[in-house]
């Protein structure tokens, strides 16, 4: 059975370079993300991925409840963990199935619970892939929203409309022909949790994001799937096409977020240029430092507020005036007004992950 990477393999196989992988790769963990795409990339294409076994976990016990404690939820290999204002880690949320690894986590309008993307054991039936999960913020709850039906189908980044009642999402298939994998089938789908009706809505299409007002969709657009640039769509996966009215390019991006109150986009890049030179193969950022970058929803005025060293997934402070993200062993909060990052905290936990700004 040919394994592929998911796209919740941190980091995302090589889709978007910053989910750990979801198992014991060992000091790989710690050797900066794009370093972990080119040797698991290898391996598979050495022999057939495996999922493999004993995860690293947090030392963190599960504590009921902490959630409402927490200012933040990170999400990494050592589960949904909470942390108070200070970085310090209160506990974990719930208790994830053995082996398996939490990403992408996203909270509902009301506050009261999150959804994300679970990496679980093969399953005997379904094989290996990865599911969207929702928990409740106290720990109750936990169920899957979205399974992955058969083998290599994997699901990602997962975001509620407004509402509440509808999901967005990536999915990701590859495509095994006569035994091998000869590509992948990338697509953004639109849930209804209320009425189970589910649709494509982008072709190509990974890591969306929606404005605050519930119109547009942002997202990573793939080419033979690749990153390829950040387009805009209508919310209905209409009038889709490039985000930025200017010649700025980048080697590899993820992770666009928008803004809580304005339309105003964040997204980690490496390799940024003016005008595209050359084609360049999927790792060829992989000496160049990542920054953040924001542009407004209409595609101009891109500028870079700092520079990061390696590709993050950026959190929105609920007020917008703030952004953390965690890299390289740290935990970081920028603030957008004076444009200073400020070191929180340092530790195991957080040389990669996703974070959720709570309150």
């Amino acid at each position: 059975m040919t394994r592929v990477l998911s796209p919740t393999t941190r980091h995302r196989n090589p889709l978007n370079a910053r989910n750990p992988v979801p198992s014991g790769w060992g000091p790989l963990a710690r050797g900066g993300p794009r370093w972990r795409v080119v040797v698991i990339a290898l391996a598979c294409l050495l022999f057939a991925c495996q999922p493999v076994t004993n995860p690293p976990t947090s030392s963190a016990p599960v504590a009921p409840g902490v959630g409402f404690n927490a200012s933040f939820i990170l999400a990494n290999p050592g589960g949904l963990l909470a942390l108070d204002n200070t970085a310090r880690t209160l506990g974990r949320i719930v208790d994830l199935p053995p082996q398996s690894a939490p990403s992408t986590p996203s909270l509902h309008p009301s506050g009261k619970s999150i959804v994300f993307a679970l990496t679980p054991q093969s399953d005997p039936k379904r094989g290996f892939g990865s599911d969207l999960y929702t928990v409740n913020i106290d720990g109750t709850g936990l169920r899957a929203v979205v399974q992955h039906e058969s083998d290599n189908v994997f699901y990602a980044s997962p975001r509620f409309d407004a509402s509440g009642n509808v999901l967005y999402f990536h999915r990701r298939a590859a495509i095994i022909q006569n035994g091998s994998f000869t590509g992948n089938d990338d697509a953004i789908e639109r849930l209804d949790l209320r009425t189970g009706e589910r649709k494509r809505i982008v072709k190509d299409g990974a890591d969306p994001t929606i404005s605050p007002d519930g119109k547009t969709l942002i997202y990573v657009h793939l080419k033979d799937g690749q990153v390829d640039a950040l387009w805009r769509a209508d919310i209905d996966g209409a009038n889709a096409r490039p985000l930025l009215q200017t010649k700025d390019s980048f080697w590899y991006l993820q992770a666009p977020r928008f803004s809580p109150n304005d339309c105003v986009v964040v997204f980690s890049a490496a390799g940024h240029t003016i005008a595209r030179a050359s084609t360049r193969g999927q790792f060829a950022h992989l000496s160049v430092p990542s920054d953040l970058f924001v542009v407004p929803c209409d595609g101009t005025g891109l500028k870079s507020v700092g520079q990061t060293g390696d590709d993050v997934v950026p959190a929105w402070s609920p007020d917008g005036t703030k952004i953390a993200y965690v890299g390289q062993g740290g935990f970081f909060v920028l603030d957008m007004k004076t444009g200073v990052a400020r070191t929180v905290a340092q530790g195991q936990d957080f040389f990669f992950g996703d974070l959720l700004w709570l309150k």
